[in-house]
């Protein structure tokens, strides 16, 4: 996702990419189909970038663990410098070239589900045997009480009502 600006001018130039890559996350990295669009600008000595990003992250349930896709719509605006300072938000322009990548992978990872779930309505596994709820119910008896906890049954229990 290089940009050449070395012969930019003042004119805003558009750009198109579309490429796999891959977005660091704990527990493994996530596959992700990327398609930016967008305009580059130069200011002064820095080029702004304006633009759009379409990500499709391949995904697995952290309730069910099912593989899914998520669909991720992004505005993006950056601006790229040859004076990067540490105190300044800027990406860095080196040879005069624009690279988007690390900005399209920044933007994607602050904008991800911090718990990525296949649906709203995911049932999950089953405690006792592992079986995906959501294809249908195992017949494990799930009503299991610790003894340790029983107790605190009778802080919730109304008088009329039975647990």
């Amino acid at each position: 996702m290089l940009i050449n600006v070395k012969n930019l001018a003042l004119e805003p130039m558009d750009f198109a990419f579309e490429e796999e890559i891959t977005i660091p996350r704990s527990g493994g990295d996530v596959p992700c189909k990327v398609k930016v669009t967008g305009t580059v600008q130069r200011v002064d000595r820095n080029c702004v970038v304006e633009g759009e990003i379409a990500a499709v992250l391949s995904l697995n349930c952290d309730k069910c663990l099912s593989a899914f896709e998520a669909q991720l719509d992004l505005n993006m605006n950056e601006v790229f410098s040859e004076d990067v300072d540490s105190e300044k938000e800027f990406w860095e322009l080196s040879d005069k070239t624009v690279d988007l990548k690390p900005a399209v992978i920044a933007d994607i990872m602050l904008n991800m589900p911090m718990k990525a779930e296949c649906s709203d309505h995911c049932k999950g596994l089953c405690p006792k045997c592992g079986h995906n709820l959501n294809e249908g119910d195992c017949g494990c008896d799930r009503g299991y009480i610790n003894p340790q906890f029983e107790k605190l049954l009778t802080l919730f229990k109304d008088d009329d009502e039975e647990v």
